[in-house]
This record gives structure tokens, sequence and C-alpha cells, in this order.
């Protein structure tokens, strides 16, 4: 009987386990100082977007849904670096009926920043968990901050002027 117990608690302990790691995920962390992964996503109006034609611009990089409350109280901070903070703000949108969701909601919304369509694949090699989700990208595409939950101007000006000073 105790031979029997040790076997199941050993095969719960590795079910436990296994269930625990992404075979997916990437073998390197996505961390600050280290490089954003590679993507290559459609905007809304088709033209593809990658991550080296990013290179040279300071980016926030923020990951949403349409459906997502927090979300939805980022945009018009969103909106505002985009037009005041020189950084180009890009957001990928994780909504499963893509452009004709999307769409419809940029317009109404008056969104005036890149809005690329992504999926789960992209989300987890960012290291995604939940959304909002928002890093921050220094020129050569190195992250500088990363926002798990709402972000605010302030704190990405914060990261901006970092960047600006070379820190």
């Amino acid at each position: 009987m105790k031979s029997w117990s040790v076997r199941v608690l050993v095969c719960l302990s590795a079910l436990i386990l296994s269930s625990c790691s992404d075979s997916s995920s990437s073998s390197e962390e996505l961390r600050v100082g280290g490089h954003a992964p590679s993507f290559s996503l459609k905007s809304l109006d088709g033209t593809t977007v990658t991550n080296s034609s990013l290179e040279g611009n300071v980016v926030v990089l923020n990951f949403w849904a349409t459906w997502c409350q927090p979300c939805m109280g980022e945009i018009p901070e969103l909106k505002e670096l985009a037009a005041s903070s020189g950084a180009k703000v890009i957001a990928i949108a994780l909504d499963q009926d893509g452009v004709r969701t999307i769409r419809p909601f940029v317009a109404s919304n008056s969104i005036n920043y890149t809005v690329l369509v992504g999926d789960e694949e992209v989300f987890h090699r960012f290291n995604g968990v939940g959304i909002p989700y928002t890093l921050v990208l220094d020129r050569s595409q190195r992250v500088v901050s990363i926002y798990r939950g709402p972000v605010t101007k302030k704190s990405v000006d914060l990261d901006l002027k970092k960047i600006e000073k070379g820190v």
C-alpha cells in the first residue's frame, strides 16, 4: 500500500511540474535590458510591420483587446503619448475576430497610433500573461520597461527621459 502511495505522489508531482512549463516559450526570457523578440504583423491598412522596421525608433509596444476594460483606460494616455512624445506607439490587438472587430473600434475611438493585428503566439513570444501589457523599447529594440497592467503617460515619459539620457 505504501509503495502505491509513493507512485501516485511521484506521478502527481511529475504532472504538476510538467503543466507549469511552457514548451512553446523561448529559452530566453524577455527582460529589461534584453532585445525584444522578432515579429511580423499586419496593420489595419494591410501594411506589414516588423520589429526590424521599427529599429531606430523609440517604441511603446502595447498589447490589448477591444473587450478589455483596463485597456480602454489606457487609450487616452497612449493617444497623448503618440501625439506628443516622439515615441512610436504601436498597439497589438489580440481580438479573435481580428480586423472585423478592431477596425471599427479604432475608428470610433479616434486612435492616432499604429494598430497591428496580433495573435496568441506573438503575445507568448513577448512573455505576455495578461492584458494590458506594455513594453518600452529603445532605438536598438532593447527593453527599457515592462508594464503588466495599465500604463500611464507619466510613467512612460520617465522611461523616455531615461532613453534620452542614455541610461
